[in-house]
């Protein structure tokens, strides 16, 4: 089983639910799952610490035991890609310390799935951004998008870029993250992007609610993912 990188076309689009339902999919069949959030920006502080609620939930979500600052090295408070937020809060973030976390977590589990921030464009440090890590760390893709109208655009630039630098694109998963009523544009999405992109692994996964809340509800997630054949 290979490790992955998750994705997303833009921000707010779901990855790190869609994260934790593919790592209870996997817990599922038996696998030991490693996750990784590398930077997590918009971070409360709680005891004068910065809490990282993505990272903590693909903690839960996939059972680890991996301390949360080997899962998460770096955090910041504002809401802003991670290169720019280190770099208004004195930080660097270094990508050897990334790839030493990475490596420390895959030898510890089947499978390692590492979670970037917004979309393959995004600063990460200096002049790298999150395809740059992606591509470093050898990872394919699993690209997560809107369920509704405006994916297939978003989707189709995610998977040229990748292609451009020679990324495996594994799957993508269309995911409804609002309680929307279903639409013609999330009816026949699925389809339009399996056939624009040439890529079959299309999944889609429905609104669940108080998903992120309970990470228990994620394993509804999974068995979703799963009854469509994800990981067949």
């Amino acid at each position: 089983m290979k490790s992955f990188f998750i994705t997303g076309t833009d921000t707010g689009v779901g990855k790190t639910i869609v994260a934790g339902a593919i790592a209870a999919a996997m817990l599922a069949r038996g696998l030991r799952v490693g996750v990784m959030k590398p930077a997590e920006t918009g971070c409360r502080e709680k005891r004068g610490e910065l809490f990282p609620s993505d990272a903590i939930f693909l903690k839960k979500a996939s059972v680890s035991d991996i301390p949360l600052d080997i899962i998460c090295p770096y955090r910041f408070s504002e809401a802003l890609a991670p290169a720019i937020a280190a770099k208004r809060a004195g930080v660097k973030i270094d990508l050897r310390v990334i790839k030493r976390n990475f490596e420390h977590i895959r030898a510890k589990n089947d499978v390692v799935l590492v979670e970037g921030a917004g979309g393959l464009m995004v600063p990460l440090s200096g002049e790298k951004l999150y395809i740059d890590l992606a591509s470093e760390l050898g990872l394919p893709l699993i690209i997560v998008a809107r369920a509704g109208l405006g994916t297939i655009n978003h989707t189709l630039l995610t998977v040229a870029a990748a292609r451009a630098r020679k990324i495996k694109i594994s799957a993508i998963i269309l995911n409804q993250s609002r309680k929307n009523k279903e639409d013609a544009a999330s009816l026949t999405n699925p389809e339009a992007v399996k056939d624009y992109s040439g890529i079959k692994a299309v999944y889609s996964l429905p609104f669940v609610k108080g998903i992120k809340k309970d990470p228990a509800l994620v394993k509804k997630g999974a068995d979703i993912l799963l009854s469509q054949g994800f990981l067949a």
